[in-house]
């Protein structure tokens, strides 16, 4: 049993390489990794070669300056080497152009490859991972961890390679000089490698913490919906990522100094032992200034290799945990070709002997020696409390999970031995929770032919099949009616829809492919009753030839089944056929008569009334004057709200209707400067260190010059380099510790600030379907991380280099300003491209984007309803989408991959042509005796540090473009004002607990969507303080929608909405709604425990007792099944409340919506997954509840709504009718016709 459990969870240990990361590419990346690693390492191969070049000009200049060379020949020489550096320039040109457009797209193409595996590894997975994990952590590795890999494997891995390309130049040409001076200097080399290697290992470990950390910290805020305590704990989530962060970046910060100082040390130990060895004649004047000059450059090479090395750690990390999930092999692999595939279905169900255990819950068995079977081609029923184990019978039969002892038998084959895809192929599911596919509904529908032959019709007979299900399910006249028809968007989760509408397409699209096997589980709960009349009589239909099961509370619905299955604590207590089972008397017989209690009024009613005429009460009842016909249009808690926001774009482009801010450069610094305003001091100190460092450079080159000069005179100065490597070493520990502290503290700020923006958002934000909780989960986790782009270590290696620019320049005018202004020409076109390359990348970045955003949100979508996948068997599909979805953003990025590539390539060439203009015309001043070779070196120097510099700085364009993007898109994010802000404190707020007395004066209201359609229309009503009052009608009758308005999740078009004769707008919304406790038809659980959900909205100090919660979870009748729980309020209810059935999902909200002892209770078919008894309890606690409170009812189970003091008849946005039960029924009006259905049934 344990090995059975622990193999739904089991995940085998990954050990990930580097090269690893390019495992799933294909023979044409190969190709063109193998082409760019050559471009990259030939690249960094050129660098070397100039010091070649200084040293044999350095030796013409000596012999100029001491009259031994002629002016004539020495002319000569001095332009054929400066033609040279000309010729690295054309070289480095092509070189960096193929290295860096190479890298960056094989890079691009491997990522997707790797993206496209890890959502298919996902998707394979059995149901109890997603229990388990969450699907907002796996949701970000498509995000934030695919990111980081797909980083380090572009334009960073070719950075890298061209830097140890010149490592390696650097040793063979230094060899080829001389060989002994070289092997003295060797031992750099090996202790840089060694930091390296030992920094790695280490920044492994913290790596792997961070990323850690924030995947946690992603699961936590998909879930977090307006919830003040799911913040707190995604806080706790950032603290141990920034920690881990911080961490990491200070180890690559000191490594990366003492690496470079060491390199420095070594330009040291090359002129003393090269004076020596000068002396000896055992080397020449030009090899030791090479060799010196050599040693130089490398010691950039190696701050290249380290600041990049913290990416590569980063992304093995990240990589862990995506190959983890690919690695592992599923238990029930739903796309594995393995399974027999019958000839032929009967449609025969045995379950033999069924013991099972969820994997995330092993202390509770959810079913016991459960034997059942379903006959082939009849329709059995299973009934029984919330909790017993109903739902669980579907999710075994789909094979969603596996069981822990018995077998459960389709035609005398056992589940386990057949193909899952198959299967689930001849298996239709509509379940309680109802997900609908954020596209259209002819789509929604068309999802029920996956898996099935008939998914090969053509278009046409596609279409008259879906028609044809959708009558079946009574859908097509309200589809029809729909702005589009069937090509109307549904929205995110169908969240545009009504709960009954919602419910009608699900049931088509199970219905479309005519299946075998059809379960139906709480599928009409949110119907009204004539409807659901009009649909089971179509399910029950006994020509369809399938077999169907029937999972249900509402016991009128199975009254016709062949056969009942009564479940009482996961057992089969009973079963038999309606009559048998009543004349049984035993726990069917009981739940019938708990409900036929509750009937019995209403069917005295229906007799009373059905003889009476309408005289007398049309007198107390008053009919809505108002007209014209409204769409059926329901809604959902993340519906709109005013017309002209109805547009609202993603956070990743204009997520505004605000001032658009500046996307300059300077706007983005200062932005980012901004959000570590908290750590200015810090920065001062970073910046100080990073002037301090950028002086460094020319004053080496001062050093260098005075050693050229007195080395070929002879003199001894060599030594006065030493004290520089000790500051140097200093000033880059303390500049990378205290921007690693900066970069950390500004990537958790910007994370929180930008949730908090987010939950502050009104409704409408959440109906694009680009603001999926999905795509804004990757937007969390990646923007704010980009940012470090202009912090961190790029900023401080950015300062260095405008230091050593500004410096380097100051240094030269000193010495020689000809020489100097004249050099410092090439300087702004190298800054002016690296802007261009900056600006292009930022269009590059922010394209891929918006692309890589639209993926991520399908394949966000899929895995967060990845059981309604799984049961249409859509894998396949899915997986085709993604990758035509990444197909495209690759293409479309291609172009701008390729202009930011040259680009980027012409500043690195620009060097060379500014050391071209510097030989050449320094060169001539030396022949016309204007300038000695001291001042020569010093000024060429400083300013080829500085041209050096800028070009470094440009190496870091693909990270200022990412940042610049990204501080574009949290800009316009958090600027944005939310029109219904729930964290707001303006407004009145009340002194007291309100009365409860509502009123809607004339009120209208169309959806932001759809503003040409009216939801409601010039509707008023009064409801009196503490009074009882329901609405009832059709689905999508615009009940819904008045607890909306009433929640104020959106503002009204015209009229008012009063509390205690205040307008509810001029209220302090966050204290209004904590006055009001909601509990809707699908209640949302986070992923946590029964404690954390029953809490949502607290915090610790907030003094809510444990006998506080005992008490609301006893009125609603939830409290003893939290009790036999062996974690009791800790147990942790899963994914979205998965582990817990539709009624305890329901019971529970109840309870936490009695948590706050709201003012007004508004229940929004709170009742509708509970079991009748159940539901009685209930009914007798919230009797108690609501004493003292105004409570509004919305209910198609109109028993539950008959003692109500007033009751409304909504009818296509409008008040038809309304009074009291009796009055309404006397009408014999549409009320009457609403109740007469069920009673009927129930009589039946």
């Amino acid at each position: 049993m344990a090995d059975i459990i622990e193999a739904q969870l089991h995940f085998d240990d990954v050990h990930v390489s580097f090269f690893a990361l390019f495992r799933y590419g294909k023979t044409s990346h190969y190709l063109i990794i193998a082409i760019s690693t050559i471009s990259a390492l030939g690249a960094g191969a050129l660098i070397p070669l100039p010091a070649v070049l200084f040293g044999q000009l350095s030796n013409t200049f000596a012999g100029v300056e001491n009259s031994i060379a002629q002016t004539s020949t020495s002319s000569y020489q001095i332009s054929y080497y400066a033609l040279y550096y000309v010729y690295l320039s054309v070289g480095a040109l092509v070189l960096w152009f193929i290295s860096t457009a190479g890298f960056s797209y094989a890079g691009s193409q491997v990522s997707q490859q790797i993206r496209i595996r890890y959502l298919e590894a996902v998707i394979r997975q059995n149901i109890g991972i997603f229990d388990n994990m969450g699907t907002g952590s796996l949701v970000s590795a498509l995000g934030a961890d695919l990111n980081a890999i797909q980083d380090a494997v572009s334009y960073k891995l070719s950075i890298v390679l061209s830097s140890f390309g010149t490592l390696i130049a650097t040793y063979i040409v230094s060899f080829a000089l001389q060989w002994k001076l070289t092997l003295m200097m060797t031992w750099s080399f090996f202790l840089s490698l060694a930091l390296l290697y030992l920094g790695n290992l280490i920044a492994g470990r913290y790596s792997k913490r961070s990323t850690q950390a924030q995947s946690t910290g992603s699961s936590i805020a998909e879930e977090a919906l307006g919830s003040i305590r799911i913040i707190n704990s995604y806080d706790q989530q950032l603290d141990k990522a920034e920690k881990a962060g911080y961490t990491l970046k200070s180890l690559m910060g000191i490594m990366v100094a003492v690496t470079v100082g060491t390199g420095y040390l070594n330009v040291a130990l090359a002129f003393w032992q090269g004076s020596l060895l000068l002396v000896d004649g055992q080397i020449s004047f030009a090899a030791l200034v090479a060799i010196t000059l050599i040693t130089k450059s490398a010691a950039f090479c190696i701050l290249g290799v380290g600041h990049n090395a913290e990416a590569f750690t980063t992304a093995t990390a990240a990589a862990r945990r995506v190959f983890r999930m690919i690695n592992r092999a599923s238990p029930i692999d739903s796309m594995a070709n393995a399974g027999y595939v019958p000839d032929e279905v009967r449609g025969k169900i045995d379950m033999q002997n069924i013991k099972h255990i969820y994997p995330t819950r092993p202390g509770v068995t959810v079913a016991d020696d459960l034997s059942i079977s379903f006959p082939t081609g009849k329709v059995t029923a299973v009934v029984g409390p919330s909790g017993s184990g109903k739902s669980s019978i579907a999710k075994l039969i789909l094979r969603f999970y596996n069981p822990i002892h018995g077998r459960i038998m389709l035609d005398d084959h056992r589940l386990q031995d057949l193909n899952i895809k198959w299967l689930r192929g001849i298996i239709r599911l509509v379940s309680q929770d109802t997900y609908l596919f954020d596209t259209t509904v002819l789509a929604n529908i068309e999802y029920g032919f996956a898996g099935t032959p008939l998914e090969e019709l053509s278009a046409e007979q596609k279409q008259q099949r879906i028609e044809a299900a959708a009558k079946t399910a009574c859908a097509h006249d309200f589809i029809t009616a729909l702005p589009y028809g069937y090509q109307t968007i549904v929205g995110p989760r169908g969240s545009k829809l009504s709960g009954g509408q919602r419910q009608r397409i699900s049931i088509a699209r199970a219905l479309v492919a005519e299946p075998r096997i059809l379960i139906l589980d709480e599928a009409t709960s949110a119907l009204d009753a004539e409807t659901e009349t009009s649909v089971q009589a179509a399910l029950n239909d006994p020509t369809a030839d399938r077999t169907t099961i029937i999972i249900a509370h509402r016991l009128s619905t199975v009254r016709q089944a062949d056969n009942i299955v009564v479940l009482s604590a996961g057992v089969n207590v009973e079963e038999g056929t309606h009559q048998e089972l009543m004349d049984l008397q035993g726990h069917y017989f009981a739940l019938i008569k708990a409900q036929e209690e509750t009937d019995e009024e209403e069917n005295e009613d229906i007799r009373e009334f059905s003889n009476k005429e309408e005289k007398g009460a049309s007198a107390d009842i008053e009919v809505n004057p108002t007209g014209g016909d409204v769409d059926e249009k329901g809604t959902s808690d993340m519906d709109g709200t005013r017309e002209h926001y109805r547009h609202l774009p993603s956070p990743l482009r204009s997520i505004a209707q605000d001032n658009t801010p500046s996307d300059s450069l300077i706007s983005m610094a200062r932005f980012v400067l901004q959000l570590n305003k908290e750590e200015w001091a810090y920065i001062l100190i970073g910046l100080l260190c990073s002037v301090i460092a950028g002086f460094e450079e020319p004053a080496s080159a001062i050093l260098f010059g005075y050693a050229v000069v007195t080395i070929s005179k002879p003199s001894n100065l060599y030594n006065r380099i030493k004290p520089g490597v000790v500051v140097m070493i200093i000033v880059f520990s303390i500049q990378g510790s205290v921007f690693a502290y900066c970069s950390e503290r500004l990537v958790h700020r910007a994370r929180k600030l930008t949730l908090r923006q987010m939950l502050r958002q009104e409704i409408a934000f959440f109906d694009d379907k680009r603001n999926s909780p999905g795509s804004l989960t990757n937007f969390l986790s990646t923007e704010a991380a980009d940012l470090v782009g202009i912090n961190g270590g790029t900023l401080g290696m950015i300062l260095i280099a405008i230091s050593t620019l500004v410096s380097g320049f100051v240094v030269s005018v000193a010495f020689g300003w000809k020489l100097a202004l004249v050099c410092s020409c090439v300087i702004p076109i190298l800054i002016a491209s690296g802007f261009i390359g900056v600006w292009v990348v930022g269009k590059f970045e922010e394209l891929n984007e918006k692309h890589m955003s639209e993926s991520a949100s399908y394949a966000a979508e899929a895995i967060s309803a990845i059981q309604t996948v799984a049961s249409l068997t859509m894998e396949t599909r899915v997986l085709g989408a993604y990758g035509k979805s990444l197909a495209i953003s690759s293409r479309k990025a291609l172009d701008a991959n390729l202009k930011a590539s040259f680009v980027l390539a012409l500043a690195r060439a620009g060097v060379y042509a500014c050391m071209a203009l510097g030989f050449w015309y320094g060169g001539l001043l030396i022949i016309r005796g204007e300038y000695s070779l001291l001042q020569f070196v010093i000024v060429y120097s400083s300013i080829m540090a500085g041209a050096y510099s800028a070009g470094l700085v440009f190496s870091f364009t693909p990270n200022i473009g990412k940042a610049k993007r990204s501080a574009a898109g949290l800009q316009k994010l958090l600027r944005r004002e939310s029109q219904i802000d729930p964290m707001s404190n303006k407004g009145k707020r009340l002194l007291r607990q309100p009365q409860g007395d509502i009123e809607f004066r004339d009120v209208t209201f169309a959806y932001p969507t759809r503003p040409q359609h009216q939801a409601l229309e010039n509707i008023s009503f009064h409801i009196a303080a503490g009074s009882s009052i329901a609405f009832v009608g059709h689905t999508g009758g615009g009940k819904s929608t008045i607890v909306s308005l009433l929640a104020r999740f959106y503002d009204i078009c015209s009229g008012a909405i009063l509390l205690d004769g205040e307008p509810i707008k001029s209220l302090d919304i966050s204290d209004y709604r904590s006055r009001i406790g909601l509990v809707t038809q699908e209640p949302t659980l986070l992923q946590g425990s029964i404690r954390m959900n029953l809490l949502v909205g607290y915090n610790e100090g907030d003094g809510i007792t444990d006998a506080a919660l005992e008490k609301v979870c006893r009125q609603a009748n939830i409290f003893d099944f939290i009790s036999s729980l062996p974690e009791g309020f800790n147990t942790v209810v899963g994914n979205r409340g998965d582990q817990l059935s539709g009624g305890q999902r329901q019971r529970l909200a109840l309870a936490r919506a009695l948590v706050k002892s709201p003012a007004i209770l508004i229940l929004d078919e709170a009742t509708s997954a509970i079991d009748t008894q159940s539901e009685s309890f209930i009914r007798v606690a919230l009797q108690a509840a609501t004493k003292g409170r105004t409570s509004i009812t919305i209910a198609h189970r109109l028993s539950t709504v008959r003692h109500a003091d007033v009751i409304y008849v909504m009818e296509k946005g409008r008040i038809a009718e309304f009074g009291s039960h009796a009055q309404l029924m006397a009408r014999k009006g549409k009320y009457f016709r609403l109740f007469a259905p069920s009673q009927s049934e129930g009589k039946s």
